[in-house]
């Protein structure tokens, strides 16, 4: 305990204290009441639509059409477009740590964004068993192209969808960090435009802020520009393609899902915030797993990834209730069983504090182990459930203070077989804790 507190604490404090990764950090959080509210209209459409679908039930749907349309609309203006929203909030979050203009700095870094996704977007359709020759047929027609019986179709002048949506995320944090951090620097050497100190600060701000920004932008874009003459992509194409789909693929491996889950937990145990430490992991990663199968169950797609920054929180991080109930089974510890009736309530909202600061599970040597055990046996179980097709992945961003089982039901899109995976989860917690907590009734242990 003494070698991990001297030795590999200090450096998880500096990876949680990094000033970067908590504005990336704080970025991702920054969006969550437009996500969430999106998350939302998602949901309630799948009670709308999905739900009644599977009995036969779609005169419900009918009748309740407009509520389902002014969901597609917020969905449409919420997690359609989280990579605008993540970017502006980067931004901002870098400007913070400069400590300068954070309304240009989220603006410079929006607007770098937009010039790095291009402005068109192109589909392409197989007409093999059409019998005109497409080649003569569409000669000299602008944004339309014939490859043997393939057409492909280019509208100019639009934002791609592809692009905007969690699609553009790594793109948006390799823009965001690039252009916000050119803007800011600038600004801090006082490459501005002088006015005279009898100009209000509202109307002097944009104005000092207009060399740093133009540098910013025209940097951006020509980068953008060189690449695209050079491979014959669009910037995020190629972080997409290089980066963000190798990184997914890498984190839908069991492994990295029990290695997450050992991390976050191993580091509250030494009372730092395991979330937090792994924040640029669970939603720079996770989260974008998350988004994407959000938008493929929105078509009725195939849902592309096993495993979701939520699929913790369905399955995962409800372990502490199986102490719980352990205690109130075996213990005979006076103080244990007084914080466990205490915590009950919260911990059925996901609200673990009082029982990791009052039992106290942080910096307890007695139940170091199946603090870290639970989580682990319990992410595996869920993933390998998952991954052999016998629960259906999570595809809905659920409220945090969901209840456990209803949050795996909700957020698996109602599979009922959630909620077996989710009772075994917390009875294995249950039977992985009560030995342990049969050692803490020698209260003696704590004197």
């Amino acid at each position: 305990m003494n070698t991990i507190q001297n030795k590999i604490l200090p450096i998880a404090t500096k990876i949680g204290n990094q000033r970067f990764l908590v504005a990336l950090r704080d970025s991702f959080m920054g969006t969550m009441p437009v996500v969430m509210t999106g998350s939302i209209a998602i949901l309630l459409n799948a009670f709308l639509v999905d739900f009644p679908s599977q009995f036969g039930c779609e005169n419900i749907t009918e009748y309740f059409q407009w509520i389902v349309d002014i969901n597609n609309l917020v969905s449409k203006g919420s997690i359609s477009i989280v990579a605008l929203l993540f970017i502006y909030c980067l931004g901002v979050n870098v400007a913070k740590i400069y400590k300068t203009d954070t309304l240009s700095s989220g603006l410079v870094a929006l607007s770098s964004f937009i010039i790095s996704i291009g402005n068109s977007i192109t589909s392409t359709y197989n007409l093999s068993n059409n019998k005109i020759d497409l080649t003569t047929l569409f000669t000299g027609v602008e944004g339309i192209k014939v490859k043997g019986s393939s057409l492909n179709v280019t509208i100019s002048g639009l934002l791609p969808g592809t692009q905007i949506n969690s699609n553009g995320y790594f793109t948006a944090i390799i823009i965001g960090f690039l252009s916000s951090i050119i803007f800011c620097k600038l600004m801090n050497k006082n490459w501005t435009i002088k006015l005279p100190d009898t100009v209000p600060p509202a109307i002097a701000k944009p104005f000092m802020s207009i060399i740093p920004g133009a540098v910013s932008l025209y940097i951006v874009a020509v980068v953008a520009f060189l690449l695209n003459k050079t491979t014959g992509k669009i910037l995020t194409d190629i972080i997409y393609t290089i980066l963000q789909r190798p990184l997914l693929g890498l984190s839908q491996s069991f492994f990295v899902v029990i290695l997450v889950a050992f991390l976050v937990q191993f580091f509250w145990f030494f009372g730092l915030h395991g979330g937090n430490v792994m924040a640029p992991i669970m939603e720079g990663v996770f989260g974008v797993a998350l988004l994407a199968n959000l938008e493929a169950y929105q078509n009725n797609e195939t849902i592309p990834y096993v495993w979701t920054s939520v699929s913790y929180g369905s399955f995962v991080w409800y372990a502490t209730i199986g102490l719980l109930i352990a205690i109130f089974l075996v213990s005979k510890n006076s103080h244990y069983k007084e914080v466990a009736k205490l915590g009950i309530v919260p911990c059925l909202f996901n609200i673990g504090e009082p029982v990791m600061y009052g039992l106290p599970t942080v910096l307890n040597p007695i139940l170091f182990i199946p603090k870290i055990l639970c989580p682990v046996v319990m992410a595996g179980l869920a993933y390998l459930a998952t991954d052999l097709g016998l629960v259906s992945p999570v595809t809905q961003n659920v409220t945090w203070v969901m209840p456990p089982i209803l949050y795996g039901f909700f957020s698996t899109g109602f599979d009922w077989r959630s909620i077996i995976l989710s009772i075994i989860n917390l009875v294995l917690a249950t039977l992985i804790y009560l030995p342990f907590v049969k050692m803490a009734n020698n209260e003696t242990v704590y004197k």
